[in-house]
């Protein structure tokens, strides 16, 4: 007897795996959650909430609310042509027999269609309605085998490919076991709880049996509640210590590895020796993040204490034995930190020998990239009117900046580099502006961002040129490809110059750039305007504070081709606090209304124009007003008074303008008058759109009236 099945049921896939990468996790998540409900639609499956979750066992979906039934709306689809469906004594041909048996379909369902290239036959395919149950498992069979992870494996004969070896699958609908196979593996309606060595089956007859199961065990399924108890009970245990947590290992990504890495999460506090605190801070918790993955213990005064918090993915039954282990090997790898660290100390970052160390094959070597560095100094230091104190420590913190990237301690720990500059740089007895600089060169990251100018100018330096390099040699991002990092660079470059908010002059700083590389393969054209371009182009991507700026202002400001990077940000920020403004909206009409007269003419002067050739008196006029004011506009613009000097521009030839258009026509047939009166209209124009931004581009003018 068929089974009946209610109106809506709730669906439930498991994909029950050896330990997956915590890394992985996130984006399997999203898509189960994302190509299951994508699925369920193409398949005209009705459902309501698609929820997924992960741990480092299983991944798993559940829907609410899934209709029983499929439901398929009548469809018309083209067949053969009429001439090409019968043959000459009128009974239908085995093309049309063909597709009619593909179908489903009967000649009594048969419609001629008459279109441009003749009759076609369309059969009429009727709604109807299947039972879910025999849609779900092709449609869940394709999305486990479309997942997609950074790496796959095969394990059996099948051939089939997924992060790590499926043990185990497990699919409901409602309280029915749905059959699915996958490689040699076919579905039942088991899950497995408990650690690896000893998992344990346990059998399933619903989604809420399914959760009271995983709860008797401990287990945490939904990974955002996961994430949150694990912060309580480290927060929890580190107090029991007699400190915090170190707020570094909850904000640099260890609280979201160590969620990924247990699903019973159980707190655990040990304690390491003392003497290993002589260690710079930054390599006790990189030691402890990348070895053990446990957090590290501050007083309430910041120094930290030789004490850890660790998260077990279940309780142990012997937890004094679990934490001896784990303090041993937290010493153990502790003292190879202090061994790296006490042998780095005894060669000066200046001995470096960075010429061995590669940038790129095309690009040269470290050495090389240093030399291109330090070329930019001058243009910089100069924009930024750095003291002669400033350029010398500049210098310095230059030529020593990648001289921990051949240290033991960068070897062992690569996110260390920069940061063990540092130390070394105030071990060397180098000045702590210096060595400061060299700790925030590759800053901004994980949201800091560096604090001292001379860290500013040093980032700034060294995002540059990588950029020019890469694309001096044709490597640019392309669409979501961006393997040299090169828009986190070019990023980095604007928030940083953004922070300090002095001059960037990107042609300033190409040229010496470009002299410095004369060694490098010859490379692409125009490459001083391409990278201002792409360093621009990230404008309409930047953190902009509120209110932000809308897509129009960014592009009137562009559309000037400014040099000076943070000049075009000042002038987006204040024509964005400025939006909306009557002011704006007049000075507006004065830009777009000289740019249609120009736009239309064959030829546009590029002087001034000539006062004795005005034929009228208005003419003369706006001439008079551009002569007089200008001065004052530019000292606007000058001081980067951006919105006094729009309202001034706006009020001096709005009025005058309008009268100029309603009397006076610009393309007379004299060639001379015409070219004289289009110069005058550029100078007007260019006098603005040179300096601030091309206002014709703005959306207010197509709603705005003055």
């Amino acid at each position: 007897m068929p089974r009946k099945l209610p109106l809506e049921e709730t669906l439930l896939v498991e994909i029950g795996t050896e330990e997956l990468p915590a890394a992985y996790l996130d984006g399997a998540i999203a898509q189960l959650r994302d190509d299951g409900q994508r699925l369920l639609d193409e398949a005209h499956l009705v459902h309501g909430a698609v929820e997924s979750f992960g741990t480092l066992r299983r991944l798993v979906m559940i829907v609410r609310g899934l209709s029983a039934f499929q439901r398929n709306p009548a469809e018309q689809i083209r067949g053969p042509s009429k001439q090409v469906a019968f043959g000459p004594d009128g009974k239908p041909t085995q093309a049309l027999l063909g597709f009619l048996r593909a179908r489903g379909g009967t000649l009594g369902q048969l419609k001629t269609v008459a279109t441009e290239r003749g009759e076609y036959l369309h059969f009429l395919k009727p709604a109807s309605t299947v039972s879910s149950i025999k849609v779900l498992p092709e449609l869940i069979q394709h999305l486990i085998s479309g997942l997609r992870f950074p790496k796959t494996m095969r394990w059996d004969a099948s051939g089939f490919r997924f992060a790590r070896p499926v043990r185990w699958l497990l699919v409901l609908d409602g309280s029915t076991p749905v059959r699915v196979t996958v490689g040699r593996l076919t579905s039942g309606r088991v899950t497995r709880v408990g650690g690896p060595k000893k998992p344990k089956a346990v059998a399933v007859g619903s989604v809420s049996a399914y959760h009271t199961a995983l709860k008797r065990d401990g287990i945490m399924l939904d990974q955002q509640a996961r994430r949150q108890r694990i912060d309580q009970l480290v927060r929890t245990a580190g107090k029991k210590t007699g400190g915090v947590v170190a707020p570094e290992m909850i904000t640099h990504g260890l609280l979201d590895e160590v969620a990924g890495l247990t699903e019973r999460p159980v707190p655990l506090v040990g304690r390491f020796d003392p003497k290993y605190l002589a260690l710079p801070r930054e390599v006790l918790l990189a030691s402890m993040a990348k070895h053990q993955r446990v957090f590290a213990v501050q007083s309430a005064s910041g120094k930290l204490l030789p004490a850890f918090v660790a998260i077990l993915d279940g309780a142990p039954r012997k937890p004094a034995a679990i934490r001896a282990v784990m303090e041993r090997i937290l010493n153990a790898r502790l003292a190879d930190s202090l061994l790296f660290f006490e042998q780095d100390r005894k060669t000066p970052l200046k001995s470096a020998a960075l010429a061995g160390v590669t940038f790129h094959e095309k690009l040269g070597s470290m050495e090389d990239k240093t030399q291109r560095m330090r070329k930019l100094i001058d243009p910089l230091a100069s924009a930024w009117r750095l003291s002669d104190g400033e350029r010398t420590q500049l210098e310095r913190a230059c030529a020593l900046a990648k001289g921990d990237l051949v240290t033991t301690m960068v070897k062992e720990f690569p996110t260390l580099q920069g940061v063990m500059g540092k130390h070394y740089a105030l071990g060397d007895g180098e000045p702590r502006e210096v060595a400061m600089a060299i700790g925030e060169h590759y800053l901004p990251l994980a949201g800091r961002s560096p604090e001292t100018l001379l860290g500013s100018a040093l980032s700034v330096l060294d995002k540059y040129d990588t950029l020019a390099s890469y694309f001096h040699i044709g490597i640019e991002p392309t669409g979501d490809q961006d393997p040299f990092g090169l828009r986190r660079a070019a990023q980095g470059i604007i928030e940083v110059a953004w922070l300090v908010r002095r001059p960037l002059p990107c042609g300033a700083l190409f040229a010496p750039w470009q002299a410095a590389a004369t060694r490098l393969a010859h490379g692409k054209a125009h490459l001083a305007e391409q990278v201002k371009t792409y360093l621009l182009e990230r404008l309409y991507t930047f953190a902009w504070p509120k209110p932000v700026p809308t897509r129009d202002i960014i592009d009137a400001v562009l559309a000037s081709r400014p040099d000076d990077l943070v000049d075009a940000m000042e002038r987006i920020i204040s024509l964005t606090r400025f939006n909306g403004n009557r002011a704006l909206l007049k000075a507006a009409k004065v830009i777009e209304r000289t740019a249609n007269i120009l736009k239309g003419a064959k030829q546009i002067p590029q002087g001034e124009p000539d006062p004795s050739k005005f034929q009228d008196a208005l003419e003369g006029k706006l001439w008079n007003l551009l002569s007089t004011r200008r001065r004052d506009i530019d000292t606007l613009i000058a001081k980067q008074s951006y919105g006094e000097a729009t309202t001034l521009y706006g009020e001096v030839f709005f009025e005058p303008l309008h009268e100029f258009f309603a009397k006076v026509m610009v393309n007379v047939k004299d060639p001379q008058i015409q070219q004289n009166r289009l110069a005058l209209m550029r100078s007007i124009n260019t006098l603005y759109t040179d300096r601030v931004a091309d206002l014709s581009k703005l959306a207010i003018l197509e709603e705005g009236t003055v």
